[in-house]
């Protein structure tokens, strides 16, 4: 018995020993490990800056813009799977893409050892028009220093030719094309398919071209709409062709033919779209990448360590010269983004709200550009910025917006209460106007069986899918409606020091474009964000104006599309199938499943 006992001991005493020996040497392990990744980073960081600053004191180099990456200061790390899972020790992003990209672009053209810019157009990630005519000024006053610029792409949609005019020298590939083929405003009519599906829909709204809503009410597009939408995309593409044929000092004619010459030129090139091109001067050369990198190293001579022509990539360029200038959290301007489709809640207007809330408590920071790009989206997360951004006004911190691609509705919304509103000329404003969707599907559950009854004190506020709205909530929804519509005209008015009657005129939903917004006094001027800073300068009387970058995770398309009318079908479609095939009936029980208030009834602006 007592061998038993101390068999048993030992083999207690060799066991516990293993697992504290296996212990040590697992901290030991990861101790070592973190240590080894430390050292890496050090030694890795300081031997790419010895290595860029090498490069970098060559003569006659010129800078590669690839647009098929990030620009900004992370571009390294997130390249490096073992620094992903460290990011503790990398840099955090400080600025925004386009305005390193312009900061480089600037800082290149008083560089005397960068003496040209190629841009490789392959895979252009930028898609509005103000973000590209930005950059498009910072490349003019680069070609005024008497440097060049290349532009080369396998081929050019609308947006790559737009940046690749300002080049002296485009190049095409000999298999490419440009293609130029205008502009254009189509949508889906889903009001038979919803009749189909017997899915009933209450539509309430203010604003005669708040066309939003005909996509369920009608089977195609109404006049009113179509006229609105015509006038506003020739606009557009006018504003397009003019900065193409300044760059490439050709008619809008000989850029855009109509589709009898432009069948004509093409039967002349025998097909031949690159051919095409040439000919009619929308490009200067075609050439493989083989002939391509031979003229650039004619031009800027052989980099013998990398076998090609002498250049610097904009990411490299960036990090040695552009992040040693950017304010690291002792900025005295804030810069807040509001990007995408508006949702309220804390996965939207909360994160907005948090920031702006940070500009409000910061002593250091005195005034705030809030840079918007939205269509706008939810009432209550128009709202809640808004209420927020007066907490900045009550303590004199001016504000500036500069608005993106679009900054209508809700997103105009918030935008009144600004000191100063600037606008590019083709930025999509106004859409002064209010509306809601609810779908019922009660017919579907009438069709397969399925009945809801009981009883309840009031119909009030019980917005749910599956009943059919009550006349009291339809009264509710419509006065909710008209108040929400008289407030925006009440804001335009207070805040732009418009009167009333002019507001009601324009407030009619109808999306304008940034230069005929500052017509009818909607914005304070045109210009671009360089003009926002200039602004705020002014506003605030800072001599030196800091920046500081305050980074959101902005407004999900994904989260406020499963909770917005767009994506309801989908997920209607879903529910009508399961009710035919007898499954998940279980969800009919489920509370949330049938909250149509929260998820089916946004008040939209």
């Amino acid at each position: 018995m007592i061998k038993l006992l101390n068999i048993i001991k030992f083999f207690c005493c060799y066991l516990w020993s293993l697992i504290n020996f296996t212990r040590i040497l697992i901290i030991n392990i990861i101790f070592i490990l973190l240590i080894s990744l430390l050292c890496y980073y050090i030694y890795n960081v300081n031997h790419r800056k010895n290595i860029n600053n090498k490069i970098l004191r060559k003569n006659n180099q010129v800078l590669e813009i690839n647009f098929n990456e990030n620009f900004d200061n992370e571009s390294f790390y997130k390249n490096n799977l073992i620094f992903k899972l460290f990011n503790i020790f990398s840099s955090k992003k400080n600025n925004d893409p386009i305005i390193n990209i312009v900061n480089a672009i600037n800082f290149a053209k008083k560089d005397k050892n960068i003496h040209g810019i190629i841009l490789k157009l392959h895979n252009l990630n930028i898609y509005d028009i103000p973000n590209l005519r930005y950059i498009g000024k910072y490349l003019n006053a680069f070609k005024a220093s008497g440097k060049k610029i290349y532009a080369i792409s396998d081929m050019y949609d609308q947006n790559q030719y737009y940046l690749a005019s300002f080049a002296n020298k485009v190049f095409l590939l000999p298999y490419g094309h440009v293609k130029l083929y205008g502009l254009n405003f189509k949508k889906f009519f889903i009001k038979n398919f919803l009749k189909n599906l017997k899915i009933q829909t209450h539509v309430f709204r203010v604003g005669q071209y708040k066309s939003a809503v005909e996509s369920v009410l009608r089977k195609d597009m109404s006049n009113d709409d179509k006229i609105v939408m015509n006038q506003l995309i020739n606009n557009l593409w006018d504003d397009y062709l003019t900065t193409i044929s300044i760059n490439r000092q050709l008619t809008k004619e000989e850029i855009f033919p109509t589709d009898e010459n432009f069948l004509i030129s093409l039967k002349k090139s025998h097909g031949n779209l690159a051919l095409f091109a040439l000919q009619n001067k929308l490009v200067d050369k075609i050439s493989n990448n083989n002939d391509f990198e031979k003229e650039m190293i004619q031009n800027f001579g052989l980099d013998k360590i990398k076998n090609t022509y002498n250049k610097i990539n904009i990411n490299d360029y960036i990090k040695l010269y552009i992040d040693n200038g950017i304010q690291k959290n002792n900025g005295n301007i804030a810069v807040i983004t509001i990007d995408g489709i508006m949702m309220y809640g804390k996965n939207g207007s909360d994160i907005i709200t948090n920031k702006i809330n940070k500009v409000y408590r910061n002593p250091k920071i005195k005034g705030l550009i809030l840079k918007i790009n939205s269509p706008g989206g939810d009432i209550l997360a128009a709202k809640a910025i808004y209420n927020e951004l007066i907490l900045l006004k009550k303590i004199h911190k001016p504000i500036v917006v500069i608005m993106g691609k679009m900054a209508a509705s809700g997103a105009y919304w918030i935008s009144t209460i600004a000191d100063f509103v600037i606008a590019d000329p083709v930025s999509l404003t106004g859409s002064i106007g209010i509306f809601s969707v609810v779908y019922n599907i009660s017919d579907i559950l009438d069709l397969v069986g399925i009945k809801k009854d009981g009883i309840n004190i009031s119909d009030r506020f019980n917005n749910s899918i599956n009943e059919k709205l009550s006349s009291i909530e339809k009264k509710i929804m419509s006065i909710n409606i008209k108040t929400g519509y008289d407030e925006f005209i009440y804001l335009v008015s207070k805040d732009r020091n418009l009167p009333i009657e002019k507001v009601k005129k324009i407030a009619n939903g109808m999306v304008i474009l940034g230069k005929d917004a500052k017509k009818y006094g909607l914005v304070d001027d045109l210009g671009d964000f360089d003009s926002a800073i200039i602004k705020i300068a002014q506003l605030t009387k800072i001599k030196k104006v800091k920046l500081q970058w305050i980074n959101v995770n902005t407004f999900s398309p994904l989260d406020y599309f499963i909770k917005s009318n767009n994506f309801i079908i989908s997920n209607l479609i879903q529910n009508y199938i399961n009710f035919i095939f007898n499954k998940n009936f279980s969800l009919l029980n489920n509370e949330k499943f049938l909250n149509s208030e929260k998820i089916y009834s946004l008040y939209v602006i």
